[in-house]
């Protein structure tokens, strides 16, 4: 394994321990839209004697997919596949944080179609895509297999599952994701239809039923 795969996997420990700016917008994860603020400055990659990392959204689309449906295959559940509407509507959005400085969920009624949402924001330039999804992928750890949400978390809050809970909503057939960057952040954004984290569900049940709450993708 190469210095520079070495250095980013310890930089991604680090930005799950909450040491570096990098954050996963899911519930409590993400200021709330009162009380979001403007972000510090970040530091760039060469601050930390490291190239910056590729972007390019036919790479993004590739790991994205690969990433989500090789968890959804290991759970025998259906791949999503990628949807140009939602990717559409994710970098609309993506857009507005990048400008904005906020980091923050959208408003439900905002979006150009019903669809959950999951955010993720970090150093610019400074983390992959297989970072950027592996940390959706990382709150598997606190997942409660047998039980409904909001009871799906081992440590008492679904927010720390709901990336992950939202990837896997067997219910869920599509995705679309977009990146956009100001100076210092980059901001992902993704979008899930039909969306999962429904209320008195978990993600794995076959009969989706009419969803009585919802709760939303990310929020």
């Amino acid at each position: 394994m190469s210095g520079g795969v070495l250095k980013r996997l310890w930089l991604a420990r680090l930005a799950l321990a909450g040491l570096l700016p990098a954050l996963a917008g899911q519930g409590g994860a993400a200021p709330s839209r009162e009380g979001a603020r403007p972000l510090p400055p970040a530091m760039p990659a060469s601050y930390y004697g490291m190239e910056e990392a590729d972007r390019d959204e036919g790479l993004m689309r590739e790991i994205v997919l690969g990433m989500h449906n090789e968890e959804r295959e290991a759970l025998g559940l259906s791949p999503l596949a990628w949807d140009s509407a939602l990717a559409a509507d994710a970098a609309r959005y993506a857009r507005e944080m990048a400008q904005t400085n906020l980091f923050r969920h959208s408003v439900r009624a905002s979006r150009a179609m019903p669809s959950g949402e999951n955010l993720w924001m970090g150093s610019r330039r400074l983390y992959d895509y297989e970072v950027m999804v592996g940390s959706f992928l990382d709150e598997k750890r606190y997942f409660r297999r047998g039980g409904a949400l909001p009871d799906l978390s081992t440590t008492g809050r679904w927010e720390d599952v709901g990336h992950y809970t939202q990837i896997i909503w067997r219910g869920t057939r599509k995705v679309g994701c977009a990146l956009a960057e100001n100076r210092n952040y980059d901001y992902l954004v993704c979008r899930y239809f039909p969306a999962g984290n429904v209320f008195g569900r978990n993600p794995l049940d076959r009969d989706e039923g009419a969803p009585s709450q919802y709760a939303g993708g990310g929020r």
